[in-house]
């Protein structure tokens, strides 16, 4: 029989973790409402406080030689808390909007920015790893964890890094890719902080312009009134019974969250017994990697369920609240960031080969992908583009977090589409982005195999362009053959209907949150 003491580190591992994460955000917290010219900067608290911690983590290291704080657990919380937050925005109740057209057509729209995000990292990194093969013999399709790292996050990357490092000159006429892992972390990393600190950046530029406003970072302190109607809504469960409201939101999220994790296992599983390479290193990576999206999927399907036996009279009382997940969701997002930053591993760098073209990369990724979102997002997105910048640069550059943090310094409740179209996009961009994230094994395999995908690349990035732009090309055929076009109308508050509540946003009211 083992027996567990209780004063073993390994029982406080989790807690020790979580502590550093909870004592980094307080610091962070208390600096930017303590400090004017810190608080003007618009620095995210968890953002700052994933900084805290990655120098509390480095001097400790450099002291004592060891971790405060395992990096394992805190890449695990960063893992669970990303699907753990997108189920909690995901099983919140929308309202008739969120089923139009429109917001269809905006959520198949923010999939194409993603997707068409992932080729261009692909190409740029692509293009430099060759070029870098060319100049110093380095591994040619190090480029494809471009990616996986900025488009996809370090689980991905550091998946892809790995299978790539475990390669035979069967797999790949190039050979394994030695310390290819740590070169993978390296690309999430640097796409952290491009999210990050330019995603700051861009904030108080954008603010001394006059082109965003600020909604809840002022001098004075707002209060927030929440009143019991916050709480409780006509038709739901009480606050308290013989479980807490809380404690069943909670419940609900990780029930589906487990769902979620029962089907990747089920497809693992049959991956595993099918034999078949491309199944095995390929498909059964990118389910377990895709957490939040299948998170997100099967939120979507217990509403759908939960809906009906609801509207059959099963069940007498409405348990989900919107306010309440969103608090949950707040959470989990704020604890992956701090985690994420906190877990950052820029060890690549010691290697001398890996400097040059990680440097090369990191930086032309983060401006290609800077200047694309941007121009695209002020296509798509009229009205809103601001937000949908930043939701969408955060993204593709960190994680889907990433965006939801700097997102919430200019829309905190939410009102605009940006939030929406981020969380449901992945059911469109699981299948537009497939050829991509299924042919990362392919490609690295030759080089007649890689010059085939990076044109395919090309030829897929130029058909999602046309279909972004496929609107302009309609007004412009019908202005050509003399028929009149109406102006866009940008998306404004004024234009929702009577219920303003999007699936990201708080239940509070613009008098909650006066300017």
């Amino acid at each position: 029989m083992i027996t567990v003491n209780f004063w073993d580190i390994e029982v406080w591992t989790f807690v020790l973790a979580l502590t550093a994460i909870s004592v980094a955000m307080l610091i962070a917290n208390l600096l930017i409402r303590t400090i004017k010219p810190l608080r003007r900067a618009l620095i995210p608290a968890p953002v700052l406080g994933g900084f805290i911690l990655l120098a509390f983590m480095g001097i400790y290291k450099a002291a004592a030689g060891v971790n405060p704080v395992s990096v394992e657990v805190l890449e695990v919380l960063t893992y669970h808390c990303l699907g753990l937050g997108f189920v909690a925005t995901a099983l919140k109740s929308k309202d008739k909007k969120d089923k139009s057209k429109s917001t269809q057509k905006s959520i198949f729209n923010a999939s194409l920015v993603t997707v068409s995000g992932y080729l261009i990292q692909a190409i740029v990194g692509l293009a430099i790893s060759t070029i870098f093969f060319a100049i110093m013999k380095s591994w040619p399709a190090s480029g494809l964890l471009v990616p996986m790292g900025y488009g996809q996050g370090p689980g991905q990357a550091f998946n892809w890094g790995n299978i790539f490092s475990q390669y035979t000159a069967e797999q790949s006429v190039f050979g394994p890719f030695e310390g290819g892992a740590t070169f993978g972390l390296s690309i999430a990393a640097m796409g952290f902080v491009a999210a990050s600190v330019g995603g700051v950046i861009y904030l108080n530029v954008q603010r001394r312009k006059g082109n965003i406003k600020m909604v809840h970072r002022s001098d004075e302190e707002v209060e927030e009134a929440v009143g019991v109607e916050t709480f409780t809504e006509k038709g739901e469960i009480p606050i308290t019974g013989s479980v807490d409201k809380g404690s069943i939101q909670f419940c609900l999220i990780v029930f589906v969250y487990a769902i979620s994790f029962a089907l990747i296992y089920g497809v693992s599983k049959i991956c595993d017994a099918s034999g078949v390479n491309l199944l095995i290193n390929t498909v059964k990576p990118l389910f377990w990697g895709f957490n939040f999206i299948f998170g997100t999927l099967m939120a979507s399907l217990f509403k759908i369920i939960y809906g009906k036996i609801e509207r059959k009279g099963w069940i007498k009382k409405k348990h989900t609240n919107n306010y309440l997940l969103d608090r949950f969701s707040g959470l989990f997002f704020d604890v992956m960031v701090v985690a994420a930053i906190g877990a950052i591993d820029l060890s690549a760098f010691g290697n001398r080969a890996f400097v040059w073209p990680l440097i090369v990369m990191g930086v032309l990724a983060a401006v290609i992908s800077y200047f694309y979102v941007k121009h695209v997002c002020g296509k798509l997105c009229k009205g809103y583009q601001e937000e949908a910048f930043l939701a969408m640069f955060g993204m593709l550059c960190g994680t889907a977090s990433t965006g939801v943090i700097l997102l919430r310094e200019i829309d905190p409740h939410y009102k605009t589409p940006a939030c929406t179209d981020m969380v449901y996009q992945p059911a469109y961009s699981i299948l537009l982005g497939a050829p991509v994230l299924l042919s990362m094994g392919m490609a690295a395999s030759s080089w007649t195999m890689l010059w085939i995908w990076f044109a395919a690349y090309i030829v897929m990035m130029a058909i999602i362009y046309t279909l972004i732009r496929r609107d302009d090309i309609t007004r412009w055929r019908k202005l050509k053959k003399g028929i009149a076009v109406p102006d866009v109308v940008p998306w404004s508050p004024d234009s929702l209907p009577d219920s303003t509540e999007t699936a990201c946003e708080c239940a509070t009211t613009d008098d909650d949150n006066p300017q």
